[in-house]
């Protein structure tokens, strides 16, 4: 039931967005279990404000967690062409290896910029604080992807 309303968060974001921004990233978590990820976003901008959905995948021997998000950001600097935004959002953790699955919430920030009118690089730091029954997995995760512009 939880995830299913996560889902339906998820696609509503989706759906309520005018022009899409799709995406690939990869990175790594650190505390709790540290691991790669890797994954795929939808997002759309309204302004300084965007919302994002992920699907992430942390992989390490015998314990698999897929990662369920949406995150909000506000754009909060210019930087030369790159713009700085905060962001939080919730997620839910979806555990292969019998570990409890379970949410939480995510605060950080992000680096866009752009290489052509409809590609950018981005640079994303998280921190997680999950449930107690996840709560191993609270910790600092670093991402690294491109974005494409519709």
């Amino acid at each position: 039931m939880k995830k299913s309303l996560l889902i339906l968060a998820l696609m509503s974001a989706i759906g309520s967005a005018s022009a899409l921004e799709v995406g690939v990233n990869g990175g790594y978590t650190y505390g709790g279990p540290d691991r790669a990820t890797y994954g795929v976003s939808v997002g759309e901008k309204f302004g300084k404000v965007g919302v994002e959905a992920t699907i992430d995948r942390a992989t390490k021997t015998n314990d698999d967690q897929n990662r369920f998000a949406v995150v909000g950001s506000y754009d909060v600097a210019k930087v030369g062409q790159a713009t700085v935004a905060v962001k939080g959002g919730i997620a839910y953790l979806d555990n292969a290896s019998g570990t409890s699955d379970g949410f939480a919430t995510l605060v950080g920030a992000g680096v866009s910029y752009p290489l052509t009118k409809q590609i950018a690089a981005t640079v994303d730091y998280r921190y997680q604080v999950g449930q107690s029954r996840v709560d191993q997995f609270n910790g600092n995760q670093v991402a690294v992807g491109l974005k494409y512009s519709f």
